[in-house]
């Protein structure tokens, strides 16, 4: 009767052993899988903008948009993340009473960033990356008339540029999975030709939400 218990008993020791090793295999095979999955987010806000420059010092600010949509891939198990967003966007300025806006199509091939805990489930994320855009409409708005800004250049005969790049930078807050995210966005290409110092400057105040 005594082998027997004892039996019984080595039993018992190695199927519990055997369901430790395979419980704790499950709790790292689902760490990983949780550290390398990619987070998916909507984000949408008020776009203030401007342009930068010596040519645009009489330039004040007008009130636009932003939204993308986009996804963050974890570099490893650290908080570092690279990630990609598009979406739509607009960038302009104001001049006394005239109003000027462009809309356009925004594309950010590559964004990298940090987040780092704060408190629980509260974390800082820092980031920084590129990106292009194309105006697919325009429109300068003074006394109940406007015209494009293809127009405007016709008439000071320079050239209208469609299209700009640059770069990002900004810092966001994230409380599980929303986001509070403040971004400066700087363009590095002329909007006209000819007229030095007219160049996208965005101060961008977004909410997202993630996926």
């Amino acid at each position: 009767m005594k082998k027997v218990l004892s039996m019984v008993a080595a039993l018992l020791l190695c199927v519990g052993t055997q369901a430790q090793i395979v419980s704790s295999r499950s709790a790292i095979v689902k760490t990983e899988k949780q550290a390398s999955s990619t987070q998916w987010f909507l984000r949408a806000g008020l776009n203030i903008m401007n342009f930068s420059g010596d040519g645009a010092e009489g330039a004040d600010s007008n009130i636009g948009y932003n939204a993308t949509f986009g996804y963050q891939k974890p570099l490893g198990s650290t908080g570092g993340y690279w990630g990609m967003e598009f979406g739509l966007g607009s960038r302009g300025f104001k001049v006394e009473d005239t109003k000027c806006m462009a809309h356009n199509i925004q594309y950010s091939p590559f964004t990298f960033g940090w987040k780092f805990a704060v408190a629980d489930n509260v974390h800082i994320d820092p980031h920084v990356g590129v990106f292009a855009s194309y105006d697919y409409t325009s429109k300068m708005k003074t006394d109940g008339e406007s015209i494009s800004w293809g127009d405007y250049a016709d008439y000071m005969e320079v050239d209208y540029n469609h299209f700009d790049a640059g770069m990002n930078i900004g810092v966001g807050v994230w409380y599980n999975r929303f986001n509070l995210d403040l971004t400066y966005q700087r363009g590095f290409i002329d909007t006209f030709s000819d007229a030095d110092g007219f160049k996208t400057s965005n101060f961008m105040i977004r909410l997202g939400i993630a996926f």
